[in-house]
């Protein structure tokens, strides 16, 4: 956790830049938006490689700013309603929630949090957790879940101890305009990003280019979904 980090940076010539650790050791990966060519693109940066004019970065997704917020679009409304659906039908009775003995933990919610866990310097465009955060301040805020814990727009996760073992089950929230109580389920709410993930699979294959052929496969090897025929899969390799 102390080597993870987030740095951002834009500025009117270069673009956008989100730069993030990958799983592999000297080397991270960047999201980013080039003003000059006018497109959205993904890759990855090894940063063990020094060699003047030596290829740094292997590029796996490139598309032009037209095509890439034509996608947002036409993605959001699906999203949208999507999620709508999700948390509706995912309203509960908290005295459900108790019994079934739900752990929270109130520190990550609480004012300052942020601060006390995570340092930014350059003017916030540099994020790194504290290597002197005490994690004592986590580890010691547990407890089960109460009504006084379901403040006004924050969202809870949810933990169960059993065996030893604490086990991620979901995400609790009361939003005020909601009014109620909901409680989204890990296993619908990852049941929902894939088929997010699908969805965009699907739209970045309907209309696929050369410059995004990495990234798909990527995505056809994650996913490993059945709705994804043996036609698709030789229109991949090919």
């Amino acid at each position: 956790m102390k080597k993870l980090f987030l740095r951002f940076n834009y500025t009117d010539e270069r673009g956008f830049i989100l730069n993030v650790p990958s799983l592999k050791n000297g080397e991270h990966l960047t999201l980013g938006f080039d003003n000059k060519r006018k497109e959205f693109n993904i890759h990855f940066t090894d940063d063990n490689i020094n060699e003047p004019g030596a290829k740094r970065r292997e590029f796996i997704f490139v598309m032009s700013a037209f095509r890439f917020f034509l996608f947002l679009k036409r993605f959001e409304v699906f999203y949208n309603q999507s999620i709508i659906n999700l948390v509706l039908s995912s309203k509960v009775n908290l005295g459900k929630l108790k019994k079934h003995k739900l752990i929270v933990n109130t520190f990550v919610t609480s004012e300052g949090a942020e601060d006390k866990l995570i340092h930014k310097r350059k003017n916030g465009k540099h994020w790194k957790f504290r290597e002197n955060f005490d994690w004592g301040l986590i580890a010691n805020n547990f407890k089960y879940l109460e009504e006084s814990d379901l403040n006004s727009d924050k969202v809870l996760m949810a933990y169960k101890y059993n065996k030893g073992h604490l086990s991620h089950q979901g995400f609790i929230f009361n939003f005020e305009h909601l009014k109620g109580v909901y409680f989204i389920q890990i296993k619908r709410f990852n049941r929902f990003a894939k088929n997010m993930a699908i969805a965009m699979y699907y739209y970045l294959n309907t209309y696929p280019t050369e410059e995004t052929l990495p990234f798909r496969q990527l995505m056809y090897e994650r996913l490993k979904h059945p709705y994804l025929n043996k036609q698709e899969e030789k229109r991949l390799q090919s």
